[in-house]
């Protein structure tokens, strides 16, 4: 099985019960074929950078799984045909273990490894007058 991460951006004006509802139906969707929700987050409402379906702002709403071909068929069937979805996208992860929060992935560990030696680099250089 493969890690995926869905992001949906919902109406607005989405009642609670409604997004209970589709965040149910995809975990449902991911555990109806032996798949596994590792994570769902909701990140609220925010302002759109540019205008979906006349709308100005969106509900986001986060789901990472790991699962197979079946479970994106009946994801994207699910959010493609809900008046209420603006806009969702699905991603192959590489590591379920990086968004299951076990850890930083080690790309992330060398970036901060490297700012942090600029940043000292920087302190211990003398001034230029």
């Amino acid at each position: 099985m493969r890690c995926y991460e869905t992001c949906v951006i919902a109406h607005p004006e989405m009642s609670e019960n409604d997004s209970e509802a589709l965040l149910g139906k995809l975990q449902e969707s991911v555990t109806t074929h032996s798949g596994t929700v590792l994570k769902t987050e909701k990140w609220g409402k925010k302002k759109l950078h540019y205008t979906i379906k006349k709308q100005q702002k969106g509900n986001y709403f986060f789901l990472c799984f790991m699962g197979n071909q079946q479970i994106l068929n009946d994801i994207d069937h699910a959010l493609r045909f809900n008046e209420n979805v603006l806009r969702y996208q699905t991603l192959k992860v590489d590591s379920a273990a990086a968004l299951a929060g076990e850890g930083t992935a080690p790309a992330a560990e060398k970036a901060e490894e490297k700012i942090q030696s600029v940043d000292q680099e920087l302190d211990s250089a003398p001034a230029e007058e």
